[in-house]
């Protein structure tokens, strides 16, 4: 049996561990750390690279086959131009700066790529939507939002939780009378589902007031050259061997105590692996689907199997056939506050490579690559027969794709009632696992923040 050991101390840690040796992976290689993370996005990136400043050993798990998670860039193959399709910018905090700077990326004040002038259509039928507008936030939205301060930076909620807060979001606008702000409110970026039902809770977490900096106030920025997946492959090339690419776990042990660590069973490209560690952080999503085959006990099952996370997709598509003149936003003629209708596009935007545009796509249930594409270019034929100046003969080219599905998990109005994210903040630390992601906040450098107030409890359970 292979294996890859860093420091006598924790080999010695790791033999002293009474772990059953999972049968696929009998005769694998062994990698022994401190700290295993699964999920290689933003959160997880951020972790590792403090982790090995700290002086403590790591090795990643990530299901795709870069760092970086919601990152999405595509390159011109003509121009060589990055195109991000994904995440657009970051908000503007020392945590973010002291991240970007320890990858050796220069930043800039972040921008969304050249707005043309947007036109508002519905992707249903190809009616178009005359003398409308997005306004800006009202200050009746943010007098709201400062109401509940504990909803800024994650959601430690106060028991019992306000039952306003668990309204649908329409419900609560008329309620309290800002009904003007339903327009702007509706048009968050990348939020999945039918927004009119979104829980007011988790309407406020998302455009809370780093939301508000970033879209008011342009409190942004990115990687000065715009290639937002720079800062990923820089780390990916720093940690070499400490990352497993196209991976995915496929059963683990973990202890009650920290003297008994965490054993894993990976699925490689290069066969399985197994991993012994000291401490696991697990940020990747937290539902169900991800966390099987890490034997979830009574007491994590009752946590995790309440939340359940949004279906959102994303691409870059050229050869459109509608002018160049526009962005395409999709907005209901007759729908509620005008919200899109679902499932469906949520827009096409254009980019620095003149015809070259991305598009984000939600819906309410899961949909392939091919699914998503086939049912984008049904709405992009529908455009070509509705907008002036566009050829129905063209054929859209489709030059990328990203599943960010399951997106922002949530839970219902009982589960909250119940006190399921109480339950979650107990349960950090429990069996040798902590979680770190985009179920309390939603912007990476909150979720930095968030990750940083932790690791030094991981660090310190990692040393015992």
């Amino acid at each position: 049996m292979k294996s890859i050991t860093l420091s006598s101390s924790l080999s010695l840690a790791v033999s002293a561990l009474a772990f059953k040796i999972h049968a696929q992976c009998q005769n694998a290689e062994v990698i022994t750390r401190d700290v295993a993370i699964i999920g290689g996005g933003a959160t997880g990136t951020y972790a590792a690279v403090n982790l090995k400043d700290e002086g403590k050993s790591f090795v990643i798990v990530e299901r795709k086959g870069y760092l970086g998670g919601h990152t999405a860039t595509y390159y011109d193959p003509t121009t060589k131009t990055p195109i991000n399709y994904g995440l657009q910018v970051y908000w503007d905090n020392p945590n973010a700066r002291s991240f970007f700077n320890r990858l050796n990326i220069t930043v800039a004040q972040g921008t969304f790529p050249a707005s043309k002038t947007p036109m508002y259509i519905d992707f249903t039928d190809g009616t178009h939507l005359t003398n409308y507008s997005i306004p800006k936030i009202k200050d009746d939205y943010i007098t709201e939002l400062h109401k509940y301060p504990y909803l800024e930076n994650g959601l430690e909620l106060p028991n019992p939780v306000p039952e306003d807060l668990l309204l649908p979001w329409s419900e609560y606008m008329v309620k309290f009378n800002i009904t003007d702000d339903a327009f702007s409110t509706y048009s968050r970026p990348a939020v999945a589902g039918d927004l009119t039902k979104t829980l007011a809770l988790y309407v406020f977490n998302n455009l809370n007031t780093v939301m508000l900096e970033e879209q008011l106030d342009g409190q942004t920025i990115a990687n000065a050259n715009g290639d937002l997946a720079e800062p990923f492959r820089n780390a990916l090339n720093e940690f070499g061997d400490d990352v497993l690419l196209n991976s995915t776990v496929t059963s683990g042990t973990r202890g009650s105590k920290p003297s008994d660590g965490v054993q894993l069973c990976v699925s490689t490209p290069e066969g399985n692996k197994q991993i012994v560690a000291k401490q696991l952080i697990f940020a990747a999503p937290p539902v169900m689907d991800n966390l099987k085959p890490f034997g979830l006990d009574q007491k994590e099952e009752a946590i995790f199997s309440k939340f359940a996370g949004g279906f959102y997709y994303t691409g870059v598509v050229n050869n459109l056939g509608l002018p160049n003149t526009n962005s395409y936003v999709n907005r209901g003629v007759s729908t509620e506050s005008n919200t899109a209708s679902l499932p469906g596009n949520v827009m096409f935007n254009p980019t620095k490579v003149e015809g070259t545009y991305y598009y984000w796509y939600t819906s309410l249930k899961a949909m392939t690559q091919q699914e998503v594409e086939s049912a984008t270019r049904d709405t992009l034929k529908l455009l070509q027969k509705n907008v002036n100046g566009s050829s129905i003969d063209s054929e859209p080219n489709f030059v990328a794709y990203n599943s960010h599905t399951p997106l922002h998990p949530t839970a219902d109005a009982d589960a909250i009632r119940a006190g399921v994210y109480n339950d979650y903040y107990n349960n950090q630390g429990y069996r040798n696992t902590w979680y770190t992601g985009s179920l309390l906040v939603t912007g990476s450098p909150q979720l930095w923040n968030i990750t940083a107030q932790l690791l030094p409890k991981i660090i310190a359970a990692a040393e015992q």
